[in-house]
């Protein structure tokens, strides 16, 4: 298990970053959606509410592994993850859900995963290189 650099959760966090989660069915056909209900609760872990993603959600319960993307200008990176588990209830929902509530949108469940790698994503040299 890997864990994420203070730099990258900084980014993780900031308004403006644009996170996307991508996902495979069992026969290896990805999906990727744009999603503001990503979050590292700490630096092993990903969270992301299951917030109308029917898709993403089915190739989740069926294939172990994802990946995050977060980027923000010329800095981005990939956040390999493993090991699904769908929260449907609990104090992490809770609060994700309060948080929505002013966007009018709800969670059903959260997916929390391990953190398998972290790798620069950026429009630099590094590009490629795994960082965690």
């Amino acid at each position: 298990m890997a864990t994420i650099p203070a730099n990258v959760i900084e980014k993780l966090n900031a308004p403006g970053t644009v996170k996307v989660l991508a996902t495979a069915d069992k026969a290896g056909q990805p999906h990727a959606i744009v999603c503001g209900s990503i979050i590292s609760p700490s630096p092993d872990k990903m969270v992301v509410g299951e917030v109308l993603m029917h898709k993403s959600a089915a190739n989740m319960a069926e294939n172990p592994k994802a990946t995050f993307m977060i980027a923000a200008g010329m800095e981005a990176y990939e956040i390999d993850v493993k090991n699904p588990v769908r929260v449907t209830e609990g104090p992490m929902l809770d609060a994700m859900n309060k948080e929505m509530e002013a966007i009018h949108l709800h969670a059903n469940a959260l997916w929390v995963f391990d953190v398998d790698a972290v790798y620069d994503q950026g429009a630099n040299p590094k590009a490629g290189t795994k960082i965690a």
